[in-house]
């Protein structure tokens, strides 16, 4: 504000005129600035369609309807741009299904034979003789204690009204005998079920000590089984594969339902892969006395491609060993580990019949039965986002009939005789369907070389657009763009003159 009686001071005003000025023009070089950038831009770009948009060559409505047209390709190009990406980024794998796999090249599944009945009272009886029990526990107590047993696999168990597991319980600790080791001894085994053994047409012992050829004893989310190809106790267990198929190769076994009165009534055979721990989602079948049950086992591989493998773990939906930096990750063994801590997180225990490597966590006795039972249906749900499929699987499906040895008197197996099949004995055959077996391969939809040539195809078509003409266009929108910024600005104090 000027003070009445004096004059304002020149330099000062001279100032203040130049900054008002500066900032007047500020806004006013840019926009020269840029309209002399497009001006070049339109003059010099190889561009489709902008050759139109220069000084001269159009005018008014014209200009007008050639400008729409341009804009409008180019918001074209930019949703089908988004569609291809939303394509690439949200469904980036496809699934081909070949027949080029030998069934060589594929373990043969692991066969796991299970009772129904996981306590059987005869063996309890002997098996409570081989005891230290003191005398202030009765003895029909402690029998009465095993019962309780079937707490871990009878999803509908209700405790009997007596507490006879607390002697049961008090008794085993004392002989130092596990909950694992207990239900082995009173549970059908592999001695019961099992007779003679056939791979092919070669007979072995059933239950030698052998890398492949045994039966030996397991557990399942039934109990204790026989297994098959199968070693969940042994780390460094690698399952072998079959080079025969068909009803004439594979295993045949016969063996008996019930060599004991009120062993069984039926037994279950569960076909599963032979490094996962046998769950209800395995392929069952069930087995009686005098019949002769085939198994047809059809083998479906899943892998990946390379560049499957080189996307997120989320994106393929699938994981590797090395992805979690394991020997051998299996999706079955991280769903066992997940509902094992769930159990142990409720009951401070875990099963018997969970396979556990080392001493981890505590076994389960009688006494932790109840806590398990009441939450059987919980924990049986527990949700596992975490373990995702195997990026390279096997999975078995099964077809299974049986024959009447009563009805037909005849079997097809050639060891078949009126001597060997006595009123509990069954015979099995478990064999491979196919000489070759289906792969399901994931591979991507496109790769990032795929998605650039998609891109280039949208904007050429659209535009006209090439890679050359990208680069030319952020050429002008920076460099150029900043010269013409420069020579707008010098020429200020020209017109300021002016």
């Amino acid at each position: 504000m000027i003070e009445p009686g004096k004059w304002p001071t020149p330099g000062k005003r001279t100032s203040e005129t130049s900054g008002s000025r500066e900032k007047r023009k500020e806004p006013s070089v840019w926009k020269d600035a840029m309209m002399a950038t497009f001006w070049e831009y339109t003059e010099r770009t190889k561009l489709s369609g902008m050759w139109l948009m220069r000084r001269n060559r159009t005018h008014g409505l014209s200009r007008f309807i050639w400008s729409s047209v341009l804009v409008q390709l180019l918001l074209l190009s930019i949703f089908l741009t988004l569609l291809l990406w939303l394509k690439f980024y949200s469904y980036p794998i496809l699934n081909t299904i070949s027949n080029d796999l030998s069934i060589t090249d594929v373990a043969f599944p692991g066969v796991t034979i299970c009772s129904p009945k996981v306590v059987n009272s005869e063996r309890v009886d002997r098996y409570v003789k081989t005891l230290k029990i003191p005398k202030e526990y009765d003895i029909a107590e402690v029998i009465a204690g095993f019962d309780f047993l079937n707490a871990f696999t009878d999803q509908s168990f209700e405790p009997p009204a007596h507490e006879s597991y607390r002697a049961t319980d008090a008794v085993l600790r004392l002989n130092n005998v596990s909950t694992w080791e207990a239900a082995m001894a009173v549970s059908p085994g592999c001695y019961d079920y099992v007779k003679r053994c056939f791979w092919g047409h070669t007979e072995f012992q059933c239950n030698q000590s052998h890398e492949y050829l045994s039966f030996i004893p397991t557990t399942a989310y039934l109990g204790p089984c026989c297994s098959f190809n199968y070693n969940p106790r042994n780390a460094s267990f690698v399952p072998f594969s079959a080079n025969i198929f068909g009803m004439d190769g594979g295993l045949t076994f016969v063996g008996a339902e019930g060599s004991e009165r009120n062993l069984n009534t039926g037994l279950i055979v569960l076909v599963h892969h032979p490094m996962d721990y046998v769950t209800q989602s395995a392929a069952s079948v069930t087995i009686t006395a005098q019949s002769e049950s085939f198994v047809e086992v059809s083998p479906t591989v899943q892998s990946s491609s390379a560049e499957v493998l080189e996307l997120s773990e989320r994106k393929r939906d699938c994981l590797i060993s090395d992805d979690l930096q394991l020997r051998n990750y299996r999706q079955a063994a991280c769903l066992l580990a997940c509902q094992t801590e769930a159990i142990v997180e409720k009951c401070g225990c875990h099963p018997y019949l969970l396979p556990i490597e080392g001493n981890k966590f505590k076994e389960c006795n009688l006494n932790d039965t109840f806590c398990y039972s009441d939450n059987y249906d919980n924990f049986k749900s527990v949700r596992c986002d975490q373990c995702l499929p195997n990026c390279y699987d096997v999975t078995y499906s099964t077809l299974s009939y049986r024959t009447d040895l009563n009805q037909h008197q005849f079997s097809v197996n050639r060891y078949y005789s009126q001597e060997l099949l006595n009123s509990d004995s069954f015979v099995l055959r478990v064999y491979l369907a196919k000489q070759v077996v289906p792969v399901i391969r994931k591979v991507t939809v496109m790769s990032w070389i795929g998605l650039l040539s998609d891109l280039g195809g949208i904007f050429n078509l659209c535009l006209g657009l090439s890679m050359i003409s990208v680069v030319e266009f952020f050429y002008f929108c920076t460099y150029r763009l900043y010269v013409n910024y420069q020579l707008q600005k010098a020429q200020l104090p020209r017109q300021a003159w002016q």
